[in-house]
């Protein structure tokens, strides 16, 4: 992260450092994201020393191991944190498998999903988790299906199941727009995880199959109208660091550039899932840094400012 100042803003009761995704299950507004290089064997004991609690990982990721031994490291009883896990819909490690989005030779996406949160739970050494989603539609799995919409309600029915017998107090989506939303049946999602920064993100992995972009209005728009809590990834990597407008803010907040992001990025309504990235001489700071931002205020027009950063089409 590059910083507009030396000062790191801690966390202070300014702000609730949760949000209801579902009746009575309080999910972090920050969340340690454990994906692309941000290593959980670091990220979580800083995590936990900062006084963050929400984890974020996925069955495609690879780390829900590493991360498993760190929670019994830390001693934390179970209610001391709150884990996000993903079913692959067909992307990621698990994209050249051919059957996890599709219907054809009376394959059960249903029981697909299911089996999948339960791997993740045997993974993460716990009885149940705090929040399933489906990693993306599989409008994007590496190999096309007949009926996208089809798959994505019946991988949707497994957690719902999933959510029925237990093992997890809430389900969601990640990378939905606002059309796939709606085309769900069955239960509203609590959380839709999607891209979402300041400024367009390029730097995604080659074969990446969504076009970088900076912020959905329409989806963030109609999560908020169907209480669903809307959830940003790669925040700081669409955050403008060096924009001379946004390091004064950050200095006008006596706060980092990444702080404004995070900040602009809770005052939209959104939770976050961040990583610190994998390095031991700075993880500890950047988890400090990342939930500072609940402890300032960016005004009306600073907001107005960072908004029309990226305009919308």
């Amino acid at each position: 992260m590059t910083a507009a100042s030396s000062a790191i803003a801690r966390p202070v009761a300014r702000d609730s450092p949760t949000v209801e995704i579902a009746p009575g299950v309080m999910m972090p507004k920050l969340n340690l994201g454990t994906c692309c290089g941000s290593l959980p064997a670091l990220g979580v004991p800083a995590w936990f020393a900062a006084g963050g609690t929400g984890i974020d990982t996925a069955f495609d990721y690879g780390d829900q191991g590493v991360i498993a031994k760190e929670l019994v490291a830390s001693g934390k009883p179970r209610t001391g944190y709150f884990i996000t896990t993903k079913v692959p819909a067909g992307i990621g490690a698990n994209e050249g498998n051919t059957t996890d989005c599709s219907l054809a030779n009376g394959n059960n996406l249903t029981a697909t999903a299911l089996n999948y949160v339960r791997a993740n739970i045997a993974q993460l050494g716990v009885e149940a988790v705090d929040l399933v989603l489906l990693h993306a539609p599989c409008r994007f799995a590496k190999h096309p299906v007949a009926d996208p919409t089809a798959s994505d309600n019946a991988l949707w029915a497994g957690l719902m199941e999933a959510k029925r017998l237990g093992l997890t107090r809430a389900i969601g989506v990640s990378n939905y727009n606002a059309t796939e939303l709606q085309a769900l049946e069955g239960e509203t999602p609590a959380v839709n995880q999607c891209q979402m920064s300041v400024i367009p993100d390029n730097k995604h992995s080659p074969g990446w199959p969504m076009p970088p972009i900076a912020h959905d209005d329409v989806t963030i728009s109609y999560c908020q109208s169907h209480g669903i809590t809307y959830e940003a990834w790669r925040v700081l990597g669409g955050c403008p660091f060096t924009d001379p407008g946004v390091v004064a803010m950050a200095k006008a907040h006596n706060v980092t550039t990444a702080q404004v992001c995070v900040r602009w990025t809770l005052q939209r309504g959104a939770v976050i899932a961040a990583g610190t990235g994998g390095s031991p001489r700075t993880v500890e700071e950047y988890s400090v840094e990342n939930l500072g931002a609940l402890a300032f205020q960016l005004s009306e027009t600073e907001m107005k400012q960072l908004d029309a950063m990226s305009p919308q089409p």
